[in-house]
């Protein structure tokens, strides 16, 4: 059941839809005005407290864990993401609310909504992409407030180049950062002049209140049965994000050799006076 993006009472940790939502399949994501907006987040979680604040986020949508140029992208592909689902954890500071339902995939369970393509031209971080029918949304929390780089990384893989009816798919669909639209009818295939080729966007983002919320939307665009039913809706590979200006505290060294040596001297030198 979805009831994201509604207006309803806040619910805590005690009332039945929070105890039963793992069961549920209840999608509660920004369901209701809570205190702050991490309890709109994390609706089923009373004073939550961040135990740290990131400074950067690296996400593999629909894969596994990869290393990319000294960054580990935390991968989401051993988690289920059908109709109704808000994934979050609690040893990293991240998650995702998937909604809709491929009505005509033929596929009455929907509880996994990954695309994977057999390409050998593609490196690990676009071999698969997370999708969705209608609404995806990826969201950080305990973030320090600063400004920071976001790179939102593509590649169509769910549709092929050529002449035949296979070649033939649109996928538009609108991309929201902090509620803020920033493309739209944003065509991966377009964009990236084929498909199987990775394109990636970047945008600058300020982040004020500890979350990042990075929205993508399907608003009835582009074509819903090429080259198979259940075929449209966002897809997006992988998500990144870095402070730039961010520099890690350097530990001191202390000289504890020196100071080792030096006492050995000095004692040396007492013994030399008193002989």
């Amino acid at each position: 059941m979805d009831l994201s993006y509604n207006n309803f009472t806040h619910q805590s940790p005690e009332q039945p839809a929070c105890q039963e939502i793992q069961s549920l399949n209840l999608n509660l994501f920004r369901s209701s005005s809570g205190d702050s907006n991490l309890s709109e987040v994390l609706p089923c979680r009373n004073n939550f407290k961040c135990d740290r604040y990131w400074h950067s986020l690296h996400i593999n949508c629909g894969g596994n864990d990869v290393r990319v140029n000294g960054s580990t992208f935390e991968g989401d592909g051993q988690i289920g993401g059908g109709a109704a689902t808000c994934h979050s954890q609690d040893d990293t500071n991240w998650g995702f609310s998937s909604s809709g339902d491929f009505t005509d995939d033929n596929d009455e369970e929907n509880k996994r909504y990954i695309a994977t393509s057999n390409s050998s031209d593609l490196s690990e971080l676009y071999i698969n992409a997370r999708i969705a029918p209608l609404s995806l949304t990826y969201f950080g929390y305990c973030l320090d407030n600063r400004n920071y780089m976001l790179s939102l990384h593509f590649a169509e893989i769910q549709f092929s180049n050529g002449i035949t009816f296979h070649s033939l798919g649109r996928r538009l669909f609108d991309i929201y950062i902090q509620d803020k639209l920033v493309e739209r009818n944003f065509d991966i295939k377009a964009e990236a002049s084929g498909v199987l080729k990775p394109v990636a966007r970047s945008y600058n983002v300020t982040v004020t209140n500890h979350i990042i919320e990075i929205h993508f939307h399907w608003a009835g665009k582009g074509t819903t049965a090429l080259p198979k039913r259940g075929i449209y809706g966002p897809l997006v590979s992988a998500i990144s994000l870095n402070d730039p200006n961010f520099k890690p505290e350097n530990k001191k060294v202390v000289p504890i050799v020196v100071g080792v040596v030096a006492g050995l001297s000095l004692i040396i030198l007492a013994f030399g006076i008193l002989g």
